[in-house]
């Protein structure tokens, strides 16, 4: 349990986080620290995680997390996002956590020509009567290729990420269809254990 003067401490850094030029610019006008998140994970190991939400002066309301040492402080926004559960926005935060910095390293590609697994997945979609299918976003991971995609399943829009191996899968009326499915699909893999 984190005490009255850790969550203090953890509710002014989100709140200094917040005010940096390169996010809002301007100091929030309430930040609540709503828990830690000890877990395992891979790449990181051991870590906490502080979960804080906060509202600005603009009235944009939203909740972030931020490693126990102060790296990767990101937060997520807006009234849709605000529906998704803390553990599944959580779970969103550990794929980010992975993706970006490997994405700002290079080790994940977003432009590369697809060894076929992409027609092939694609066409696995469609077989299973997915229609509209657009490709949003698309990785490589060493050898592995994930594609991230939106489509109809009849009259539902739905999205998802993945390839023939595994795949997440949201309709639009889960709340976590609003952001994009690989931090959930790469959160499921990156989260070893939590507490």
């Amino acid at each position: 349990m984190v005490g009255v003067g850790s969550s203090r401490a953890i509710e002014e850094k989100m709140a200094e986080w917040l005010s940096y030029p390169a996010e809002f610019g301007v100091q929030p006008t309430f930040v609540h620290f709503k828990r830690t998140y000890k877990a395992t994970l891979i790449t990181y190991g051991d870590a906490e995680i502080h979960l804080v939400e906060y509202a600005m002066p603009d009235g944009t309301k939203g909740r972030g997390f931020a490693f126990a040492n102060g790296s990767l402080t990101w937060s997520f926004i807006g009234p849709e996002i605000n529906a998704i559960k803390d553990d599944d926005l959580f779970e969103a935060y550990c794929g980010w956590t992975w993706l970006f910095p490997s994405l700002q390293q290079g080790t994940v590609q977003t432009e590369f020509t697809s060894s076929g697994e992409e027609e092939r997945y694609l066409a696995e979609k469609q077989l299973e009567g997915l229609s509209d299918l657009e490709v949003e976003e698309r990785y490589k991971i060493g050898d592995s290729e994930l594609i991230g995609f939106r489509a109809m399943r009849g009259s539902v829009p739905i999205r998802g990420a993945g390839n023939r191996d595994g795949e997440v899968v949201l309709v639009s009326s889960d709340p976590r269809f609003n952001l994009p499915s690989i931090y959930f699909l790469l959160g499921q893999q990156v989260i070893e254990s939590v507490q």
